[in-house]
């Protein structure tokens, strides 16, 4: 957490308040809580904790589905100061990176459990990349191909309209060529009929 005091005063205004201000909060807090770093004020991350870091701590020791778990959606959502722009680069950024390790987070999930044919979860976790950027032609592709492999065709084909109306009617832009040729693909192939095997001598064949 760093704390911003009046971005709009300028310097020699400015350090006189963040000064004032790490007084007060160092009065409220103890002087433990929170220490001074340059043009900052910074609190103490063993003393006071945020689902931000422990996001942060979780995705990075791999305790992946705890990560996603912690992760409640941008950063600051709807929340903006005006007249600020260095405070809304620095959240514009913020926003970003970590929805960019949530999406990381996702996809390694995802990527997990296609390992181990774990389909149905695998799923569970594109479905859920797929809504955080639904415009991302490389994630519908994988969830395409997800439902796919969980036998679900007609529900591939109707991702792929969802897509396509949402790229088309976002931004004018067609699909990927990939998901266009996966699409194709889907419409034509026949599904793949099971073989019958040899009647169990226990069950009589149908008449």
């Amino acid at each position: 957490f760093v704390c911003i005091v009046c971005p709009d005063a300028g310097l020699p205004r400015a350090r006189p308040q963040l000064s004032d201000t790490g007084c007060i909060l160092r009065t409220a807090l103890g002087d433990d809580w929170i220490r001074s770093a340059g043009d900052t004020v910074v609190l103490e991350p063993d003393r006071i904790t945020s689902d931000v870091a422990l996001f942060e701590q979780a995705a990075e020791e791999g305790r992946l589905s705890e990560a996603v778990a912690l992760y409640g959606g941008p950063l600051l959502d709807g929340f903006h100061i005006s007249d600020s722009v260095e405070f809304e680069t620095w959240l514009d950024g913020e926003r970003a990176r970590l929805g960019h390790l949530y999406a990381e987070t996702l996809e390694a999930l995802a990527e997990a459990c296609e390992g181990m044919g774990d389909v149905d979860v695998a799923l569970g976790w594109w479905r859920r990349r797929a809504a955080q950027d639904p415009y991302n032609g490389r994630v519908a592709l994988r969830l395409m191909r997800a439902l796919e492999a969980a036998g679900d065709r007609a529900g591939a084909l109707k991702h792929a309209r969802i897509h396509e109306t949402l790229l088309r009617e976002e931004f004018g832009a067609n699909p990927d060529p990939e998901v266009t040729a996966l699409t194709e693909r889907l419409r034509h192939d026949a599904p793949t009929l099971p073989v019958p095997g040899p009647f169990s001598p226990s069950v009589p064949p149908p008449p």
